[in-house]
């Protein structure tokens, strides 16, 4: 190795070499922190805060607490943007603290404050659907429900009667929309409307009007035929093998001497 490439190593290696502590990072820090414990977060926007700013960039690059320094120069450098933003944000809601204040009070209705509260109960419930009262269907409408046979569900055990529309043309015309249905009344409420499994037969027709005895004519029209007289019971004949057929005429006497 030669001479003039060993002083140019020796000249590099003392260039980079370290220094010790940095006296602007000592006295910055010391005031950094004396500020903060007086006003924490608020430090950040103290104008004391800019000499120290000042006197952390003037630390020597090669000494031991320039990493120190700049680590400081950021926490500050953020500390002054979220400060700033804060600020920004308590003057907006200054600011609208003061329209509302400005704005004349809207006068409030207890009433209307209190029905908000209430829940909803939805629509209108249907007096002949589920829960509908029987009683006052039949006060309505003059008493066109009836009960029938009593029912038990199998698979959840309730029980109660059947009703159906009480058949007459007046009813029908009442409750159109229970012809031809059973409802399941339990506790005198509806339970259920189904297809009727088993509608109740309709009356028999009404009789004919008396029209008065019948004349001769008309009885003898209505008179059962006479049965034909009595043939008497049949005559059966009896037959025995080899014997003359009832009837038959004799054999001659030569037949009978052979």
């Amino acid at each position: 190795m030669s001479r003039h490439l060993l002083c140019a190593l020796l000249l590099t290696a003392a260039c980079h070499r370290q220094t010790g502590p940095d006296a602007h990072y000592q006295h910055a820090s010391a005031a950094f922190q004396a500020l903060y414990a007086a006003q924490l977060d608020d430090a950040y926007g103290d104008p004391k805060i800019d000499p120290i700013v000042a006197e952390l960039k003037q630390v020597d690059a090669r000494s031991i607490d320039a990493q120190a320094a700049a680590t400081l120069l950021d926490n500050i450098a953020r500390g002054r943007a979220a400060l700033a933003k804060e600020r920004a944000e308590r003057e907006k809601m200054g600011a609208v603290a003061a329209q509302n204040i400005a704005t004349p009070p809207v006068s409030i209705d207890p009433v209307k404050v209190l029905a908000a509260d209430e829940p909803d109960a939805g629509p209108p419930q249907d007096a002949y659907g589920t829960n509908g009262d029987v009683a006052t269907i039949n006060a309505q409408t003059g008493g066109c429900l009836t009960d029938y046979e009593p029912f038990t569900e199998q698979i959840t055990g309730k029980s109660g009667t059947v009703y159906r529309v009480v058949n007459t043309e007046g009813c029908k015309a009442r409750l159109p929309g229970f012809v031809g249905q059973a409802v399941l009344v339990i506790s005198g409420k509806i339970y259920r409307r189904i297809p009727d499994p088993n509608p109740p037969r309709p009356p028999p027709p009404p009789a004919p009007p008396d029209a008065g005895p019948p004349d001769a004519g008309q009885a003898a029209q209505r008179r059962p035929a006479a049965p034909p007289p009595d043939a008497g019971e049949p005559e059966y004949e009896m037959v025995i093998p080899g014997a003359p057929q009832p009837g038959a005429q004799p054999p001659p006497a030569e037949q009978q001497q052979q």
